[in-house]
């Protein structure tokens, strides 16, 4: 039976964060106090806020045993280390964000229990996927004209 999904990891550096989506995804945490400043201000802000710190996590596709010529995804998912803090503050900060929510992101204190993670979650499909385009219904292959 597998450990609750835990999100904060205690006592650790860094953590390695599992991302299942095909491209990755970058991570920014926000100084709260400027983002309420700037909610308060009589006229609108058109600037994007500037985050304090960035991350840029690896997604499925790099993955060493993803190819792109075959283009299976299922399984798979990219590995990157990130500071503990940093990942307990943006988790803290985007607790409703849905690839967090449904386990497309995730983190572990070590690179083997994210890996064994990884396996256990990766049979799950994720809906990023690519088609199987040997199985798609009502298509069929286009017969060549023989000469």
């Amino acid at each position: 039976m597998a450990a609750a999904p835990l999100n904060t990891p205690r006592g650790a550096s860094t953590v390695t964060v599992i991302c299942r989506m095909p491209a990755g995804l970058v991570l920014d945490l926000y100084d709260t106090d400027e983002l309420a400043t700037r909610a308060r201000t009589p006229t609108p802000v058109m600037a994007p806020p500037k985050p304090t710190a960035s991350v840029r996590l690896n997604g499925a596709k790099a993955d060493p045993r993803y190819h792109a010529r075959d283009n299976l995804l299922l399984g798979m998912g990219g590995r990157t280390q990130v500071d503990a803090s940093f990942w307990q503050a943006w988790c803290a900060q985007n607790p409703n964000f849905l690839p967090l929510k449904n386990g497309l992101v995730f983190a572990r204190s070590t690179e083997r229990d994210a890996g064994a993670e990884l396996a256990e979650r990766g049979q799950h499909r994720s809906g990023l996927e690519g088609l199987e385009p040997t199985s798609l219904p009502g298509v069929t292959p286009f017969a060549r004209d023989v000469a």
